[in-house]
């Protein structure tokens, strides 16, 4: 049973948006989240976890177009949210005036980063561990041949660890952390802290393993960023920002590394200088933004870099707008600019085999 079959079979015919297209990171990240949360149901007949990463559009991704969704199947199953994780985190706070032109700041960067010398660690094993919250928006459609919808939403904290190897072996550990606020049951957040937590193994595609070296020129690394993922090479905004956020969240990076993606950025980006702020982890750093539109979607992704040293400390994404075949934000209690996702990047290194931590 291919992706498609197996999500179709799963809403049961009840797919509210069977003509909907999903942005790139959509579908990946639709994808992932959707095995992880179908893969105990009768209609999921193997795992799928040696596909490459490409989600269909249709209900799933619709559920899922803002940052890792959760689905809701027929029969208000809520696939184990409890309401407790409900809370909105509150946005980073920054230090400053009006936004300027951050393109000579990123590049001041980027000379700072280039100094910085090799990723921590010693091993051929890739180790990045992050601390974050995702929104979650939920959408359920069931019952009589023609049933209303009922939408939902939660945010919620994560701790995560990856590792990935050479030839692309990997392993990621996701475990959700208590609510940001009090509420519900007490049994549901025991529950969701038990059955949330997942770790899975999984041997990368070829397309989706970067080069033991990275190229530390802007045109090097434009070109294998562009060159991330199956299909011909794509140097579009959208496909750029999303093979950074995936390098980041999958490779640690030595100085001349990161200083080669910071000038990629501000070679395709228009990107703007927000000034000082302090993250979610109440680290100090310098804070870059931009606007990314896709297939009508607009989303305003932040990165907040040491000062000291230019390493990333921080991202996170602002939907600012999106076409009705994504739904409305007021649809589900929820107005613009939404936040949809905050990633503080703990640690990043290199050990000597997966499951191995510094």
């Amino acid at each position: 049973m291919d992706d498609l079959t197996a999500l179709r079979a799963a809403f049961d015919g009840t797919d509210p948006a069977a003509d909907a297209r999903p942005t790139p990171e959509a579908r990946q990240r639709a994808r992932v989240e959707a095995i992880a949360r179908l893969k105990e149901h009768e209609t999921m007949t193997r795992p799928l976890w040696k596909r490459v990463p490409v989600l269909v559009a249709g209900a799933a991704t619709a559920a899922l177009a803002v940052g890792a969704g959760v689905i809701v199947l027929p029969g208000d199953d809520h696939v184990g949210i409890p309401l407790a994780y409900a809370a909105q985190p509150e946005p980073i706070e920054v230090t400053g005036g009006d936004p300027v032109d951050g393109t000579e700041r990123l590049t001041e960067l980027a000379d700072i980063a280039a100094e910085r010398g090799a990723a921590p660690g010693e091993g051929d094993v890739a180790f990045v561990s992050t601390s974050d919250v995702q929104l979650h928006r939920l959408t359920a459609n069931a019952g009589d041949e023609d049933p209303p919808e009922s939408y939902g939403y939660r945010f919620v904290p994560y701790d995560r660890t990856g590792w990935e190897a050479p030839n692309g072996d990997v392993r990621r550990d996701s475990d959700p952390k208590p609510p940001l606020e009090a509420g519900g049951a007490e049994a549901d957040h025991e529950w969701f802290l038990e059955q949330g937590s997942e770790s899975y193994e999984d041997t990368l595609h070829e397309s989706l393993v970067w080069p033991a070296d990275l190229p530390t020129d802007t045109e090097g690394m434009l070109e294998v960023l562009a060159d991330y993922g199956e299909g011909p090479e794509d140097e579009s905004l959208p496909a750029l920002t999303n093979a950074v956020d995936r390098l980041y969240e999958s490779r640690p990076l030595s100085g001349s590394e990161e200083a080669a993606v910071q000038r990629v950025l501000t070679e395709v980006a228009d990107v703007s200088y927000l000034g000082s702020a302090t993250d979610s982890l109440g680290r100090e750093g310098e804070l870059f933004s931009f606007e990314v539109e896709d297939e009508g979607l607009v989303t305003e992704v932040r990165y907040m870099y040491d000062a000291e040293d230019g390493a990333l400390l921080y991202r996170d994404a602002t939907l600012l707008e999106e076409a009705p075949e994504y739904g409305d934000a007021a649809d589900f209690g929820l107005e613009y600019p939404l936040l949809t996702e905050q990633v503080g990047f703990v640690w990043s290194g290199w050990v000597g085999a997966i499951g191995e931590r510094p």
